[in-house]
């Protein structure tokens, strides 16, 4: 017979220590059976800040475990904000599917890179990224979908927004906040002809009351600031400029060489609590070939003049915005460019300062990135520049130089990157086996099954759902050939597939008595011309669009130079056009 033992957890005075740091507890024990766990206040709890110094050197998947030990280690743990080192973000097209984005993080300090996650379905060379986070959190822009995306780098989470709607020019920035505790993505963009207001600006809130939708700002962009909406938004998309967060505003630079005018208003501001617009005065300068960025939590303007590859002139200045009711600017850094290897900041396109690190005046370094995947740090103390390397640049070396910087700053956070209701959804296993069995249905069955509710039109509509059919139905590689011939009825054109035909007699009805052009096939799409009309055909759901030639007098009054040969005498063109379809990565064209 066994005897009851006790066992009582003591601390020794000043040496044992309990670590969640609340209580110390007597836990009886009564043969293998826990009978009681009895509170002791008898030992004092570490110091919150010896607690801190040791979370900051764990990592963040450790971090996120400790949050459940007890009460008091998750509200330390909560902090949105740590005063770890930032580190950098690349992304780059993925060197196993071209399809897909990858995105690294690299240390400032260290030669190695690692792979954080994969955007799939996400060309990398049409990705964009915001050269500073938000409290940890990062937006990518993909501009072929087009769709907007939220990180965590740290601890690897994102999730694609909801579609918004697709428009020649917009641009978009991410904030807090901090009366709502809320992060938002704010888009502004140019509405299109035939709508009434010129310019729009909606928001969508991450875990926000509005669900899944983007919604309009209150009030909309006021008659006032069209004008610098329109410069912010036109320099943001041709210039590759995103907006800046701080201080509560999202920053558009605006550019005073669409202005008749000098305006003296040099940047476009929105505030993310009021959600009303203002702007800031110009610095003393033109705003030309300058961008935003934030140093020592100051708005800041970073100035190239490089001249004309001329080493001589490879200067940055770095402008502060001293106060923002008067609009002063001071000249904070003057950095000599040429000082360096010339060749490393006179070759490349663009020239960036995306922030700094240290925190004392002597280990204080301003950071710089080129479109030729280089970071470099510069020390005010010394006015030297230095070179962070990283085998990021071997796996891009091969790329042809992008417009923009693909890098950002971010530091460490414990953030929650929220998902949107149709990605929790699509996470079920009911959900997994739908998409499973619809990947094995036909073409038009699949299409048809959209009808069933709001889930699987969802489901099949969206673009992850669409690649993965295409991948799933061309397993083998192999074309499919199909004879184009008169159909009856409203289509005009029967689709058989060779095989099909081979098999049965022919049928004369449905031979062609004119002549007819079909273009090569892309992405599933046929393009099928007659003179007067050109049919834009998907045979395997069905899908049919009617296109008139708008100009079929013009067509026939054309006379060519002698010499020159006819549109006839072409295989491609049909009456006096040439017909053809394409796809480009923003817009469908022929």
């Amino acid at each position: 017979m066994l005897r009851d033992k006790r066992r009582t957890v003591e601390s020794s005075g000043s040496g044992g220590v309990l670590w969640p740091g609340e209580m110390t507890a007597e836990v009886c024990l009564v043969g293998n059976k826990r009978r009681k766990v009895m509170p002791s206040s008898v030992v004092a709890a570490l110091p919150d800040e010896v607690m801190t110094e040791v979370f900051l050197r764990l990592p963040v998947k450790s971090i996120l475990r400790f949050r459940a030990v007890c009460r008091s280690w998750a509200a330390l743990l909560s902090s949105e904000a740590s005063p770890t080192p930032p580190k950098l973000l690349f992304v780059s097209p993925s060197t196993t599917n071209f399809d897909s984005t990858a995105v690294y993080s690299c240390s400032l300090m260290g030669r190695a890179d690692d792979l954080l996650f994969t955007l799939d379905y996400a060309r990398g060379n049409f990705v964009d990224v915001v050269p500073a986070s938000c409290r940890g959190l990062t937006l990518l822009y993909d501009a072929v979908a087009p769709a907007y995306y939220v990180c965590n780098a740290a601890t690897r989470a994102v999730t694609r927004l909801p579609p918004c709607q697709d428009v020649p020019y917009a641009t978009a920035g991410l904030g807090f906040d901090s009366q709502t505790k809320e992060y938002k993505v704010v888009r502004l963009f140019q509405g299109r002809f035939h709508e009434i207001e010129p310019f729009f600006c909606e928001i969508y809130t991450l875990n926000g009351d509005s669900g899944d939708n983007w919604r309009p700002v209150t009030g909309g962009v006021p008659f006032r600031f069209c004008k610098f909406a329109s410069s912010a938004i036109w320099n943001a998309v041709q210039n590759k400029m995103p907006p800046l967060f701080i201080h509560g505003f999202l920053h558009w630079l605006i550019n005073p060489l669409v202005f008749i005018k000098m305006p003296r208003a040099g940047i476009l501001s929105f505030s993310l609590t009021s959600e009303t617009f203002s702007w800031v005065r110009s610095p003393p300068f033109v705003v030309s070939q300058v961008h935003l960025v934030e140093l020592d939590g100051h708005l800041c303007m970073a100035r190239d003049l490089r001249s004309d590859g001329l080493p001589a002139g490879g200067m940055l200045e770095i402008w502060k915005l001293k106060d923002y009711s008067s609009g002063d600017w001071s000249l904070n850094h003057r950095i000599d460019l040429s000082g360096h290897v010339p060749r490393e900041f006179l070759e490349p396109k663009v020239v960036k300062v995306i922030g700094s690190f240290g925190y004392s005046k002597s280990s204080k370094r301003i950071i710089i990135a080129t479109s030729k995947h280089k970071v470099f740090t510069y020390d005010p103390m010394s006015k030297t520049l230095g070179t962070i390397h990283s085998t990021m640049e071997i796996q891009t070396s091969h790329q042809i130089e992008p417009s923009d910087i693909r890098f950002s700053l971010w530091r460490e956070s414990l953030v929650p990157v929220h998902k949107t209701k149709e990605e929790i959804a699509l996470s079920f296993p009911l959900a997994k086996a739908t998409r499973e069995i619809l990947l094995w249905l036909p073409a038009e069955s699949a299409h048809q099954f959209k009808l069933v509710c709001k889930q699987w039109l969802r489901l099949i509509r969206s673009e992850s759902f669409s690649h993965a059919f295409l991948l799933h139905k061309n397993i083998d590689r192999r074309l499919k050939i199909m004879l184009v011939g008169k159909g009856s009825g409203q289509p005009g054109f029967c689709f058989i597939p060779l095989n099909q035909w081979l098999q049965k007699p022919t049928d004369q009805d449905t031979l062609f008595d004119t002549k007819v052009v079909c273009s090569k096939p892309c992405h599933g799409l046929n393009l099928v011309s007659i003179e007067k009309k050109d049919y834009l055909f998907n045979p395997c759901i069905g899908f049919r669009s009617i296109h008139f030639n708008r100009e079929p007098v013009l067509n026939q009054q054309l006379k060519f130079p002698a010499g020159c040969s006819q549109p006839e005498n072409n295989p491609f063109a049909v009456g006096r056009k040439n017909d053809g379809l394409g796809f480009n990565p923003r817009h469908l064209f022929q």
